[in-house]
């Protein structure tokens, strides 16, 4: 009886070694991804609040806007300097126009993140993961536009 029980026992331990470097991937993968999913959606959210803040402002001229819109973005406020999402600041955020031909007017205003990187568990084994472009989002600008 105690011979079939070391068998067993001896069994188990071989398929623990063989099985665990698999569960140990699958679990570090679940929570690489989960939080990579996590920040972007984090990111999309700061995108849209920027968005939002520059769909209705005022514009005066495309240099002050773009600086004010890209604290928005960054920090959640144009007086913070704490970034909402870690890695990103003012100069990932970037803010284009599309202007109406016969006024001269902004009539779509477009924000994205470009350049910035996660670092996460696995990224010493699958790489950096760099987001350029994305998250965007374009709106229609409504606010007074004062050249």
């Amino acid at each position: 009886m105690r011979r079939a029980e070391r068998r067993r026992s001896g069994a188990v331990l071989v398929e623990l070694a063989l099985l665990a470097p698999l569960l140990v991937s699958l679990v570090l993968g679940a929570i690489h991804f989960g939080y990579l999913f996590y920040l972007y959606n984090a990111l999309e959210k700061c995108v849209r609040d920027g968005a939002r803040y520059a769909a209705s402002r005022t514009f005066v001229n495309a240099g002050s806007f773009t600086s004010v819109i890209q604290q928005v973005t960054a920090y959640g406020s144009p007086n913070s300097t704490t970034a909402l999402v870690t890695g990103l600041d003012p100069n990932r955020v970037s803010v284009s126009y599309v202007f109406d031909a016969a006024t001269g007017r902004p009539d779509r205003i477009r924000v994205a993140i470009n350049g910035w990187t996660y670092n996460g568990v696995l990224s010493p084994f699958i790489g950096t993961i760099t987001l350029n472009g994305k998250p965007a989002l374009e709106v229609p600008f409504l606010g007074l536009y004062m050249p």
